[in-house]
């Protein structure tokens, strides 16, 4: 009887060892992935206008890293932006700069911003695409009331005309396809960059897209709708951009830049 007690003891314990590990590598599976706090606050504050002019920058002088250019303009004065930009233009590199009397705390923050554009390239020209193909109008609504304040709105709404072309902003993995009570026809895509891409409200989706393949940036995803919880609304997409740490930032700023790619593309 010890020895069957003793054995049974053993099992337990051993049990008891496998759910604990199983439990510790589920949660380190599981954990959120940790972004620095200052990221998204810097990067919502680049506008169109300061990257059309680093794009002339560019065009003027190419062998300037982009993120060189937006991180210098995006943090100083024009001139003391411009005494910078005149050296990289003068094939002195970033390393290399003659920092002058510029503060210590700006020269930090200019790094810093360095960083963050190269890490996260949100900014580079073309690398993303703008999710309409036609013509929409759209506003910074993050944040407002939906459903009477029970929920906040997670994205940005895009209005056009019904059937309007929907194409995918970047590479990815289609993660979610077809339809949820709030957004309707919808699909979601696991992008490249980690994020996840909300695409909803379609009026269809395009039947070439399939669950667990391959999307590419400009690849056509549906037509503009109003199905799911948009039904009394004017025809829109929602989109939205959550981050490997499962928070939704607002997708306003970025919209605002990957437009100007397309415009630049495609001039009228």
């Amino acid at each position: 009887m010890r020895v069957r007690s003793k054995k049974g003891l053993i099992s337990v314990i051993q049990l008891i060892f496998v759910i604990l590990s199983s439990f510790l590598v589920w949660q380190v599976l599981h954990r959120p992935v940790k972004i620095d706090s200052d990221v998204y606050p810097y990067l919502s504050t680049i506008t169109p206008d300061l990257v059309k002019q680093c794009v002339q920058d560019n065009s003027r002088t190419p062998t300037i890293p982009f993120e060189d250019l937006i991180a210098i303009r995006s943090t100083i004065p024009e001139l003391e932006a411009q005494a910078l930009i005149t050296q990289l233009q003068s094939d002195v590199s970033f390393a290399n700069l003659n920092w002058g009397k510029l503060s210590s705390d700006k020269l930090k923050a200019i790094k810093r911003h360095r960083e963050i554009l190269a890490k996260y390239s949100y900014y580079k020209p073309y690398k993303y695409t703008f999710p309409i193909n036609g013509t929409t109008w759209y506003e910074d609504s993050f944040g407002a009331d939906r459903e009477g304040g029970i929920r906040r709105h997670e994205g940005t709404d895009l209005f056009g005309k019904e059937g309007t072309s929907i194409v995918s902003v970047c590479s990815g993995k289609i993660e979610q396809l077809g339809w949820n009570r709030l957004g309707g026809e919808r699909v979601g895509v696991r992008g490249d960059d980690g994020n996840y891409y909300y695409y909803a409200h379609l009026q269809y989706i395009s039947p070439d897209l399939v669950k667990g393949a391959r999307i590419a940036a400009g690849d056509f995803i549906g037509g503009m709708g109003h199905t799911g919880d948009a039904l009394t609304t004017p025809d829109h997409l929602h989109f939205g951009i959550e981050l490997p740490n499962e928070q939704w930032v607002n997708p306003y700023p970025f919209l605002k830049v990957w437009q100007l790619w397309t415009d630049t593309k495609n001039p009228s």
